[in-house]
C-alpha cells in the first residue's frame, strides 16, 4: 500500500495548488519543477495585466457601473494577495507544519490513514463541482462581451462587464477581442488563486482534524479491550496487561503532544488570514449581492452565471466555517468516548494520566487570532446577515 503524505492524500489540493500558480509548499523541501515556476510566472503577469486594466476601469467607468460590477473582483484581489503573502512570508513555518505531518503520517495504521481520508471527503467533490462550475461562470461573464462585435463595429469602456481600460475610447474590435481574452484569463486565474487558497487552507485544518480524532478513537478502543479483558489473549497477567496499557497510553500522550505543537503551529500561520476571512467575506458577499441586484437587466447567460458564482460562493465559505467548527469540536472531544468506558480500572499513575488528557482536552483549538473573528458555523450564519444588511443600505443609498 502506498503511503500518505501531505501532498498525495489529497489530489485536488495538490493539482488545485500548481493549477493556480500559487506553488503553496506541498512537502518540506518545496520543491517545484522548473516548468511550474516559469508557468507561475506566466499567470502573474496575466493577473498583473488583469489588475492593473481593472484598476484603470473603474477609474474611467460611470460609478455605479464600477461598484456593482468591479468592486467585488478588488475585494477579492486584495483577499487573495494578502492570504497568500501571509503563506509565502511563512513559508518555513508551513513546511515546518508539513514535516510534523508527514513524520506522523509515515508511521501511520490503517485506522489513521481511513480517519485522515473521511475527513477529508466531505470537501473534495462539492470543491471539484464548486470550481467546475465557477471557472464556466466566470469565463461567460468576462467573455461576454465579444458578441457585441456582431452589433457594432466600435466599443466603449461601458461594454465589457468587468470594468477595464486598455486604450482611449472609442476603440476598435481589434481592441475588444484581445482586451476580453486577457481579463476572461485573469479572471479565471484570479478564482482559482482564490479557490487553491480555500482548498489548502482548509487540507490543513481537516488535517489537523484527523489527528484529534484518531487520538480519540485510539483512547476508547483502549479502554475497550480493558473492558472486555476477560477474552484477550494477551493477558496472561495483570502486570503483563498493565505494562502493555501503559505503553499504548503513554504513546498516544506523545501523539497527542504532537498533535498540539502543530495546532499551535497552524494557529501563527493562519491566524491572520482567518481573521481576514470573516471580515473580507462580509464585504465580499456584500457586494455580490449588489451585483445580483442587476440580474432583471442582463441576458439569461449572463444571469445564470452569476446566480451558480454566488451560489458557489456561499458553498466554499459554508464549507471552510464547517471545517474550522469541526477542528474546534474534534479538538474538544478527544476523551469524550473514552470517560464512558473502563479507565477507571486503571491503575493511578495511568489514572493521572488520563486525567492530565482530559484536562487538556479543555484546550479547544482555535485558529482565528481574534475571538470575534472565528470561523464557525454561527459566525457564518452572521457574516450573511451582516452582508445583506450592508448591501440592502448601499442599494437604499444608491
Amino acid at each position: 500500500m502506498r503511503e500518505i503524505n501531505f501532498q498525495n492524500v489529497n489530489l485536488l489540493n495538490s493539482r488545485a495548488n500548481m493549477l493556480s500558480g500559487n506553488l503553496l509548499p506541498m512537502t518540506d523541501d518545496n520543491s517545484f519543477s522548473l516548468f511550474w515556476r516559469i508557468y507561475r510566472a506566466v499567470v502573474w503577469s496575466i493577473e498583473l495585466i488583469h489588475a492593473a486594466a481593472l484598476t484603470a476601469g473603474i477609474i474611467v467607468t460611470p460609478k455605479e457601473k464600477a461598484l456593482k460590477d468591479g468592486i467585488i473582483s478588488v475585494v477579492v484581489i486584495i483577499e487573495a494577495s494578502f492570504l497568500l503573502a501571509n503563506i509565502y512570508v511563512r513559508q518555513k513555518l508551513t513546511m515546518q507544519v508539513i514535516q510534523k505531518m508527514n513524520a506522523i503520517l509515515r508511521t501511520a495504521d490503517e485506522m489513521m490513514e481511513d480517519i485522515v481520508k473521511t475527513s477529508l471527503k466531505p470537501i473534495i467533490m462539492p470543491f471539484i463541482i464548486y470550481g467546475v462550475a465557477s471557472v464556466i461562470s466566470v469565463t461567460i461573464w468576462h467573455i461576454h462581451p465579444i458578441v457585441l462585435i456582431f452589433e457594432k463595429s466600435t466599443f466603449y469602456y461601458v461594454d465589457y462587464n468587468l470594468p477595464a481600460a486598455f486604450s482611449p475610447e472609442p476603440f476598435s474590435v481589434g481592441v475588444l477581442i484581445p482586451s476580453t481574452i486577457i481579463m476572461t484569463m485573469g479572471g479565471v486565474y484570479l478564482f482559482l488563486r482564490k479557490y487553491s487558497l480555500d482548498v489548502y487552507m482548509m487540507h490543513l485544518v481537516l488535517m489537523l482534524t484527523a489527528q484529534y480524532r484518531y487520538t480519540a478513537k485510539q483512547l476508547s478502543l483502549l479502554f475497550q479491550y480493558l473492558q472486555n479483558d476477560g477474552n484477550n489473549s494477551l493477558k496472561k497477567s495483570h502486570l503483563v496487561t498493565d505494562q502493555w496499557v501503559e505503553k499504548e497510553l503513554i504513546a498516544l500522550c506523545r501523539h497527542q503532544n504532537n498533535v498540539l505543537q502543530i495546532s499551535i503551529m497552524l494557529r501563527k500561520l493562519l491566524s491572520m488570514n482567518f481573521s481576514l476571512l470573516y471580515l473580507n467575506s462580509v464585504f465580499r458577499f456584500c457586494f455580490l449581492g449588489i451585483l445580483m441586484s442587476t440580474i432583471p437587466s442582463l441576458t439569461f447567460m449572463e444571469g445564470i452565471s452569476i446566480l451558480s458564482f454566488a451560489a458557489g460562493s456561499v458553498m466554499q465559505f459554508f464549507l471552510l466555517c464547517s471545517s474550522v467548527q469541526t477542528l474546534s469540536d474534534a479538538s474538544t472531544e478527544v476523551t469524550d468516548k473514552a470517560f464512558d468506558e473502563a479507565w477507571h480500572q486503571l491503575q493511578p499513575p495511568m489514572k493521572r494520566i488520563f486525567l492530565l488528557l482530559i484536562l487538556a482536552n479543555n484546550l479547544e483549538c482555535k485558529i482565528a487570532a481574534v475571538e470575534k473573528f472565528n470561523l464557525s458555523l454561527p459566525s457564518f450564519m452572521t457574516i450573511m446577515n451582516q452582508s445583506y444588511s450592508i448591501a440592502l443600505l448601499f442599494l437604499r443609498a444608491k
